[in-house]
């Protein structure tokens, strides 16, 4: 009360504190930064390790495994996963959120420096896996005057895009680099006992500079550099390579030297066209839109000063992110102005709607200030936490003002100060109790340190500040408008009648169930187990799917499959998606070298959907996999994708089985077994696993005991395959401007086949050779794509898809249903066992935290009414709301076909602490009437009396909601299942706690008095 009386005697302070809040409050926006999700970090190191030359099982035991034995001992991780794959050895540690990442990276890196690898193995790599660094702007490049499109963007564009300081990397994909080609003839090599590796030193020799130190030159001290620079292609070809005997012939003598394109490894298409893609990050500080701005602007230098510089903005984060808080500030409007028709609808004064609406720009503008001063960014979940806040924020505003409005005993300004005073008095402990039920509720959040926690924190704190700031609000701002502005209840209101006629009727059917507690329990039993019947036809899913109009295909290439190959395979994937007639553009990639744990090769296709597309993403994304699906020499996967929810949507493999097993050879033939089975079923076709054997490989092991004998280190053959094979580099060099390599190579055919490579020679520490056969065995050898191991266990995926017999979702379920228990279970044994996905686990420990949070809550709601009331009897009265809260939510969801996710549990969560406000009023109100009339009247009454207050706060709050509910607007679809369980639930537990709260409280506090019942 000392807050209403300061206010009242001191209102030109009051309108001083609200332009304050004014100023600050759009200063705050001017200054917040624009995201479309709150960052997210999440606590993963990854560890990548080259091993040239070796196959998966040799970088399996000789890399993989010591680099996880090694990290076990290390504090805070919570998994080890890894893949090894030709070459290139993947661990990643997943670490327990809340672990300092530094000191785990300090850590990781003191064992990375000590572990005991092969000579050979390149330095293991680390990195932070940071999912703030996803691409915000992919942009297409091409220059038809440029000879090397590739050296010409690296060395031209790259290098302002990197200059804008919002930007943090550039990445740069497809084409084909150029380079300086020293191609030697073989028989001159043997004719003059060369090696590859002498050449090389010959051209390193040759282009150095090196510090000599400084002398003096007459007052001053000058430094001195000693060096030999070959800049030029002729140069080159003059470089000495001295020979036997000291002699010396020069570099064009033995090879052929020239400027070319290496061979192509990539491919990069925009819209069918051969182009440059640049993938841009930006810094952690910067926004996407920040980037975007910048960005933009660089372009159009660059075309003004490169006339025929073609660049493309083929994605842009920005876009997305503007469009979706466009369509979240329209939805707020919208239920402001829907609040502001319900409220002068029940009131039937304009000027009693505008008091009670002016707690939305006050309680908005301290939630604006508040999220400011906490880091939060203007993002989806931040605004429609707002959304979803403005129908509560009126409800204090609107108790304060219907209890005023029942304070009122004359027209004068005496008379409007003192029902300003005392009405707010009458309902303070209610709106207090309301207040702290709804945002206590936040508070098990608070200390959620997972997914959840990161992407729903700053809705709890949001909606606890728009809370908190309308309990201030409705106890100063109303009263004082109350006070000046006289406003005047209409009798004859647009829904005064109704009210009156619902007052009726709600008087004489509580009296009838006041005389029938027995028969009302039952029907509360009946009502709570259906509820859970509806439940159990949901489905569950993590995050809900956006619908942003993008389409992700990968296409995971046959082993050894060659890149012309590979290509014809795009360009069939090509042709199907350039037949839609919703395609807007699309972007093919292949070979960019991107970590994959499937190992292999794969290709990407992303395509862009029109905004006014006919279909919707997943309905293209089932058309595409019929088609796709029948392509040979690939398995392709096509799924919808969602920067909301950071995952991918609808689509994917139909069915998946991961088996473990702490044996290789046991889990490789299980899962053999397991593919032919699933093959021969008639329902599933592109039965895959990612331990089925890759292209044959050719195997040179090396005899240790007979390369010793002949004076030969056995990782001086592999050395040498390798240059052979793939060339090695000697320098690099300035080419009219641009840096290329200067690589050393043989021709091509030297040595691609099997007998050439048997026929190869090898040095001796004699200075003498050696046949290759003499010392190692040469031949094929099967090998799968990858080994995946997770907690030492060796793993298996096994991938495939339904055929037109499984049309519906219910089919879906009954295929996988009987697979599992047909298939799959039978081979389950004691060395083999199934595993869960790694989003199947996300999704039951996110969830799990969640429904404990939920709990925590519940408990917390308890304790503060139970304070309130001084009776825990009242306080698990109310409590009884909550249960039926859940038939209208669970009906929602069933209806909206929406799956029970993160957004809907934190639907629940905040809709405990909501439901339980009409019985919290209820309740007070009874108490209060106790005091001069008979219990059986106070039941009746203070449900009548307090229906106008209630119907009107719960309204506003579900229709302000209803927008959302719907999925109107770009990206609702995260938030529709929050909004559909607060719909539902309000709903149904208002009609029904008016109803059943007066026999709970007779049951609780004695027998009723029928004789004082109304008939």
């Amino acid at each position: 009360m000392g807050m209403t009386k300061f206010v009242l005697k001191r209102p030109i302070t009051a309108v001083l504190a609200v332009l304050c809040l004014l100023v600050f409050g759009l200063s705050s926006v001017l200054s917040a930064k624009m995201e479309l999700t709150p960052e997210m970090n999440f606590p993963m190191l990854l560890v990548t390790t080259t091993y040239a030359g070796a196959s998966p099982e040799d970088v399996n035991d000789l890399v993989t495994k010591p680099i996880e034995e090694s990290v076990g001992t290390l504090s805070g991780i919570k998994n080890v996963q890894s893949s090894s794959q030709q070459n290139l050895s993947i661990v990643y540690m997943e670490y327990n959120y809340g672990t300092d990442m530094n000191k785990a990276y300090n850590d990781l890196k003191k064992k990375m420096d000590s572990v005991d690898l092969p000579k050979d193995v390149e330095k293991p790599s680390i990195m932070e896996f940071n999912i703030n660094e996803m691409p915000s702007m992919t942009l297409s490049v091409n220059d038809p005057s440029q000879s090397n499109l590739y050296n010409y963007v690296s060395d031209k564009i790259v290098p302002e895009l990197e200059k804008i300081p919002s930007v943090a990397s550039v990445n740069i994909s497809g084409g084909e680099e150029g380079y300086v080609r020293v191609t030697l003839s073989p028989e001159k090599m043997k004719q003059y006992h060369l090696n590859m590796d002498s050449i090389s030193q010959a051209i390193k020799a040759a282009d150095f500079t090196y510090p000599a130190g400084s002398t003096g030159v007459g007052k001053r001290d000058l430094s001195v550099s000693t060096g030999v620079e070959v800049k030029t292609v002729e140069s080159l070809k003059k470089v000495p390579v001295v020979i036997s005997q000291g002699k010396t012939i020069y570099m064009e003598d033995i090879a052929d030297i020239s400027e070319t394109n290496q061979k192509k490894k990539a491919i990069g298409r925009y819209n069918g066209e051969d182009t440059i893609t640049l993938s841009i990050s930006k810094q952690q500080k910067n926004s996407a839109v920040d980037v975007s701005r910048s960005v933009t602007k660089t372009i159009t230098s660059l075309k003004s000063e490169y006339p025929n510089l073609d660049i493309v903005v083929v994605d842009d984060n920005s876009e997305q992110i503007i469009s979706a808080l466009n369509s979240v500030k329209n939805t707020m409007i919208m239920a402001v102005i829907i609040s502001m028709v319900i409220i002068f609808l029940f009131f039937g004064d304009i000027k009693a709607s505008l008091i009670v609406g002016s707690s939305i720009p006050v309680s908005i503008l301290v939630s604006l200030i508040m999220m400011s001063a906490m880091g939060f960014s203007l993002n989806v979940i931040t605004m429609s936490s707002i959304v979803l806040g403005v129908g509560m924020m009126v409800d204090n505003s609107i108790v304060v003002l219907e209890s005023c409005f029942r304070s009122q005993k004359g027209t004068g300004f005496r008379e409007y100060l003192s029902a300003a005073l005392e009405g707010t008095g009458v309902v303070m402990q209610s709106i207090l109790g309301g207040t702290l039920t709804t945002c206590v509720v936040f508070i098990p959040l608070a200390f959620l340190q997972g997914m959840t926690g990161q992407l729903f924190k700053p809705l709890g704190y949001t909606i606890v500040f728009c809370m908190l700031a309308s309990f201030v609000s409705a106890i100063t701002v109303v009263p004082l408008c109350y006070s000046r502005f006289c406003p005047v209840e209409r009798q004859n209101s647009p829904m005064g009648g109704i009210v009156k006629a619902l007052q009726n009727g709600y008087r004489k059917i509580v009296g009838k169930l006041l005389k029938r507690r027995a028969l009302v329990m039952i029907l509360s039993v009946l009502l709570l187990f259906s509820s859970f019947l509806f439940a159990t036809k949901l489905g569950f899913e993590l995050m809900p799917s956006v619908d942003q109009g993008t389409v992700s295909v990968t296409a995971k290439m046959k082993p050894g499959l060659k890149i012309e190959e590979a290509d014809q395979v795009l360009k069939k994937l090509e042709a199907i998606v350039t037949s839609e007639p919703d395609l807007k553009s699309y972007m093919v990639s292949y070979g960019s070298g991107e970590l994959s744990f499937a190992g292999g090769t794969s290709g990407s296709l992303t395509a862009y959907l029109k905004s006014d597309r006919t279909l919707t993403t997943d309905q293209v994304v089932n058309k595409w996999k019929k088609l796709m699906g029948q392509i040979p020499d690939c398995n392709v996967t096509v799924k919808s994708t969602s920067s909301v929810s950071q995952t991918g949507g609808g689509g994917g493999n139909d069915f998946e089985v991961i088996l473990q097993s702490a044996q290789l050879d046991h889990l490789k033939n299980t899962s053999d077994q397991m593919v032919a089975e699933l093959s021969s079923r008639p329902e599933m076709i592109k039965v895959h696993s990612d331990l089925e054997n890759a292209a044959p490989v050719i195997k040179v092991s090396v005899d240790p005991i007979k390369a010793a004998a002949e004076g030969v280190a056995p990782s001086t053959v592999g050395g040498m395959l390798n240059g052979m094979l793939s060339g090695v580099k000697a320098t690099t060099m300035d080419v009219d401007g641009q840096n290329v390599d200067v690589r050393v190579e043989y021709p091509e055919g030297t040595y691609d086949t099997l007998e050439k490579v048997e026929g190869v020679t090898v040095p001796n520490s004699t200075g003498g050779s050696v046949a290759l056969t003499d010392i190692a065995s040469i031949g094929y050898e099967d090998s799968p794509t990858a080994i995946n191991r997770k907690n030492k266990q060796y793993q298996v995926t096994i991938t495939g898809s339904f055929t037109d017999v499984v049309k519906t979702k219910k089919d879906k379920a009954a295929a996988i249903k009987e697979l599992d228990s047909k298939v799959v279970s039978k081979y389950l044994n004691e060395r083999v066992s199934r595993a869960k996905n790694s989003e199947d686990e996300s999704m039951q420990e996110e969830l799990g935290n969640l429904v404990k949070a939920i709990l925590i809550a519940a408990f917390l709601i308890f304790i503060v009414m139970a304070a309130q009331f001084e009776s825990p009897k009242f306080s698990l009265m109310v409590m009884t709301t909550i249960p039926f809260s859940l038939i209208g939510s669970f009906a929602c969801l069933l209806a909206a076909d929406v799956a029970i996710s993160m957004p809907s549990l934190l639907g629940f969560l905040m809709l405990i602490g909501t439901v339980v406000n009409a019985g919290i009023l209820y309740v007070d109100t009874v108490n209060q009437y106790r005091a001069t009339m008979d219990k059986n009247t106070s039941l009746i009454e203070a449900g009548a009396t307090r229906l106008r207050p209630i119907l009107m706060t719960t309204l506003t709050t579900i229709v302000s909601m209803v927008p959302m509910a719907l999925g109107i607007g770009r990206n609702t679809e995260t938030m529709q299942g929050l909004a559909l369980v607060n719909v539902g639930g309000l709903t149904a537990s208002t009609i029904l706690s008016l109803l059943m709260l007066p026999v709970y409280y007779s049951l609780m506090s004695g027998k009723v008095d029928k004789t004082q019942l109304p008939d």
